[in-house]
């Protein structure tokens, strides 16, 4: 059934115009009632949309599928350069990161040169309620994702996590203020980051550019530079992307 599902998809795209269920049918050797139910999932999911005289295409699903994964791809190798700065400058682990369903996933890390480092991969997911690469993607998610987080237990993994609700709320609208996250071993004990948001050129934010180090790297005496270097280089990405750099929104309240 999938391998069915499948091939209605690419001919739907592939024709690249609306048809009747009977024609795909012919085209696809799925027996109509079969197919008939394929559409329906598919139509139920927005891969398939039905016209109003019946006919099937391609729904906006596949669009938005393609351009998150055009966007990922080419965000790397965009970001790439920037990254690479400000790993160069800082001497600390670098990361790249996107929002998926309360995590921040990183899609690209430039690991520290210093001998005590906070290890992580490509790849790793990390509650975004926790870590400063997703409290950033969280803070400019819409009010229906924030809330939907909220409503859910907030994980504990150290005394430094946020569990209580109404105090993750603030904490996002001050994300929102200043432009930027922080953790101080709220995730790992003596780690801590800082990051920055990365939009894409309708001004959403795509992305967060992190920095990731032992707490004892992370003093007072290294905050501002740092902030200045992680907001400069989520800006050149945001730049490189087409996108605008926006000022702080310092009018939401979360």
């Amino acid at each position: 059934m999938i391998d069915r599902a499948l091939n209605v998809l690419e001919h739907l795209v592939t024709r690249g115009q609306p048809e009747q269920l009977a024609d795909i049918a012919a085209q696809t050797a799925i027996p109509k009632g079969t197919l008939h139910r394929i559409l329906q999932t598919l139509q139920a999911r927005g891969y398939v949309a039905q016209e109003r005289d019946g006919r099937y295409a391609a729904g906006i699903r596949c669009f938005e599928l393609g351009s998150l994964w055009a966007q990922n791809l080419d965000m790397r190798m965009v970001a790439a350069p920037h990254l690479l700065a400000l790993n160069e400058d800082t001497k600390e682990t670098v990361h790249l990161g996107v929002y998926e369903q309360g995590d921040v996933i990183y899609i690209d890390k430039l690991e520290s040169p210093h001998q005590v480092v906070a290890r992580t991969y490509v790849g790793r997911r990390c509650p975004a309620t926790c870590v400063a690469t997703g409290r950033v993607l969280l803070a400019y998610s819409d009010a229906y994702e924030i809330d939907r987080v909220l409503a859910e237990p907030l994980p504990a993994y150290t005394e430094d996590s946020i569990t209580d609700a109404t105090e993750l709320r603030d904490l996002l609208a001050e994300v929102r203020r200043t432009g930027y996250a922080v953790n101080h071993g709220s995730y790992r004990h003596e780690v801590g980051g800082i990051a920055g948001p990365v939009r894409d050129y309708t001004g959403r934010v795509v992305a967060s550019v992190g920095l990731c180090m032992p707490e004892h790297r992370f003093g007072p005496e290294r905050f501002d530079d740092l902030r200045s270097r992680v907001l400069a280089a989520a800006a050149a990405v945001t730049t490189a992307l087409g996108g605008a750099v926006l000022a702080p929104a310092t009018n939401q309240d979360g």
